[in-house]
């Protein structure tokens, strides 16, 4: 104890080391850990003390236990914590890592780069991950500083979460990515970059002192170092997570130039709850620090994960329902809004935001939600079987999908209960009335098609409009002012699709019959991609794919990221892989997601095929593990 304290004050006096790197206290740091919350608000206390102005940076500490405060989390309880805890950043081990976007490409690129050959892999598989060559063509192909993002689709289907900032889960752990050391932000130069250089050494759990100098790292096996490097990245990654959401909320939602230019409405709508988002990803990643301090070597985190659900669940729902609202806002105030577009642009030239725009911190929780269900998908499938640990990965792994969906009927509902009252406003029925508006309906897919008529008849075809629903098919004619005359409907129970492969007219192609109850039709698109899309709409639902079975699949992967603009599209991030089901020759393809079976078409310019068969086999074995072990518990 004497030697303690004469090195506390070798140290200016606090009771520990005023370091916020593992990697500085090497073996100290479970003394650390000891003594930290105590001596911190004694310092505090000490330093502040006789000042009425001072700011209190004391750590707060919850006294209710983890099950209480996550059942108890409610709306007053966020207000609080938003207004009351003070995120003291100098505590944080990773808060001076990079941003969330920049984590988020980087690892995209890696991914991308494990799926690209077998010959690389027989490579790579012998190097740390941060020491693997990366070819020029991953890199962005626009500055991000003024990347432009997609935008988001005019009616959002069940799938539209799903994809966001995520990886397949057909990635291999053994090839995650991990996120940069922490380091300051790189001065900025005219043209500045989102990803660092891939080939920089980034953070690894094996390189924590600790780690590295322990002797029973030596006895852990392959898989069981790359579970705690998977681990490691759900706290790090965090920990870019909390950085970027700090600066959104006080870089931009706290601007009063900015505020002095949005109606109460407005602010709601562009930035929703973006404080409670952050107050809970801070108060997450803190426990997660204590986790790895408490035991470095085998710490876990499935455990933090599930408990934190369902308050993830009181702030993301919300936000996440909020997104059409929060795009539509964003670009009527870009458009019409000359202040605000100019202060927005001035806001993102600022050092702090790294000159990112701000729809690239808006979009983050949409990101983070799904990246960590990915993450937690890949512990299952490094963790041993019959463990508790897998009890307790499997139970994370389902809330987490139990939260992205509830966020998808949420999402979908809304706007399909907004698109049917607006329809139904332009709709007259020559037919038998049908009412419309439903809690239950969908929108399938929706579009022209031509009807080939009797060759009797004077008109031999005429244009007609197709509205699929999940239960009814509306057939129109188009009039003018964007309304429709309804001519026949008929229940999806009742409806079967038939590619015509013979041309049947002469300068005709791209034919199909659809049945009904008591006629057929001949009908024809403009692209084989629209024919293929349409029978395969009516023909839902679609069998479930064994991933045991699926060996002769053809397997591709995204390397550009697409946003669906229609409820038939599968959104794709970037090393998202897919099994494919067909392909048209104008460039469309319909896939599965491995990581979620969710199924729709894409465009083939966003993919690229995954030429490896031990690639593929390894794909479907990690997908059929997380199947398997998720419906045996």
């Amino acid at each position: 104890m004497r030697e303690g304290k004469e090195e506390s004050k070798k140290t200016g006096g606090g009771g520990v080391k005023s370091t916020c790197s593992f990697q500085d206290l090497g073996t100290d740091v479970r003394f650390r850990r000891r003594g930290f919350h105590k001596t911190t608000e004694r310092r505090n206390e000490e330093e502040e003390e006789g000042r009425e102005d001072a700011r209190d940076r004391r750590t707060r500490i919850f006294q209710a236990s983890d099950e209480e405060v996550s059942v108890n989390w409610g709306d007053v309880d966020l207000r609080n914590v938003t207004d009351t805890i003070r995120m003291d950043r100098r505590n944080s081990k990773f808060y001076n890592s990079q941003l969330y976007q920049e984590y988020s490409e980087t690892a995209q690129n890696r991914e991308i780069l494990s799926q690209s050959c077998s010959d690389a892999l027989s490579i790579y598989e012998e190097l740390p991950v941060h020491l693997s060559p990366v070819p020029s063509s991953l890199a962005p192909s626009l500055p991000p500083a003024r990347r432009p993002l997609p935008r988001l689709p005019p009616v959002i289907h069940p799938h539209s979460l799903s994809h966001s900032g995520s990886n397949s889960s057909g990635t291999s752990a053994k090839f995650l990515p991990v996120p940069q050391p922490p380091q300051a932000p790189p001065a900025r130069t005219s043209s500045p970059r989102l990803s660092v250089s891939l080939t920089q050494s980034p953070s690894l759990w094996q390189e924590i002192p600790e780690v590295r100098n322990s002797a029973e790292f030596g006895e852990l096996t392959d898989n069981q170092r790359r579970l705690q490097e998977v681990q490691f990245e759900v706290v790090t990654s965090e920990a870019s997570y909390c950085r970027s959401l700090d600066i959104v909320v006080d870089h931009f939602v706290k601007s009063k130039q900015l505020g002095e230019l949005l109606t109460t409405q407005d602010r709601s709508w562009l930035f929703s709850r973006l404080a409670d988002v952050r107050a809970i990803s801070h108060s997450f990643l803190s426990k997660l620090e204590e986790r790895v301090e408490s035991d470095m070597m085998h710490f876990t985190v499935c455990d933090i994960i599930a408990r934190h659900c369902q308050r993830f669940k009181k702030v993301y729902v919300p936000y996440l329902t909020n997104q059409s609202y929060q795009d539509a806002t964003y670009q009527r105030l870009m458009d019409e809004n000359h202040g605000f577009r100019r202060v927005v642009e001035k806001l993102e030239r600022g050092p702090v935001c790294q000159r990112l725009p701000l729809r690239s911190f808006l979009i983050l929780p949409f990101q983070r939600i799904t990246r960590i269900k990915l993450l937690v998908q890949n512990i299952v499938k490094r963790t041993a079987q019959g463990t508790e640990e897998e009890v307790q990965a499997i139970k994370a792994m389902k809330l987490l999908e139990r939260l992205i969906q509830e966020s998808n009927d949420s999402i979908t509902q809304m706007k399909s209960i907004e698109s049917l009252v607006s329809l139904s406003a332009r709709v007259d029925f020559e037919c038998r009335t049908l009412p419309l508006v439903s809690q239950s309906r969908r929108l399938v897919r929706e579009g022209p098609v031509t009807e080939m008529m009797d060759f009797s008849l004077k008109e031999t075809e005429r244009s007609v409009y197709l509205h699929l629903f999940n239960d009814y098919l509306l057939l129109s004619l188009n009039k003018e002012g964007g309304r429709f005359t309804v001519i026949d409907h008929a229940p999806v129970s009742e409806l079967r699709a038939e590619n015509c492969r013979v041309k049947l007219h002469s300068l005709e192609k791209n034919l199909f019959r659809l049945h009904l109850n008591k006629k057929a039709l001949l009908l024809s698109t403009d692209t084989q991609g629209d024919k293929l899309r349409w029978i395969s709409a009516v023909s839902r639902p679609h069998p479930v794919i064994d991933y045991s079975t699926a060996q002769d699949f053809t397997q591709m992967q995204c390397v550009r990221a697409f946003v669906a603009h229609q409820p038939d599209e599968l959104s794709l991030e970037k090393a998202e892989v897919i099994l494919v089901h067909q392909q048209s020759s104008d460039g469309w393809v319909e896939g599965t997601r491995l990581s979620d079976r969710h199924r729709g078409w894409t465009p083939e310019s966003h993919l690229e095929t995954i030429a490896s068969l031990r690639v593929r086999q390894r794909n479907l074995l990690d997908a059929l593990k997380i199947t398997t072990a998720t419906a045996a518990v």
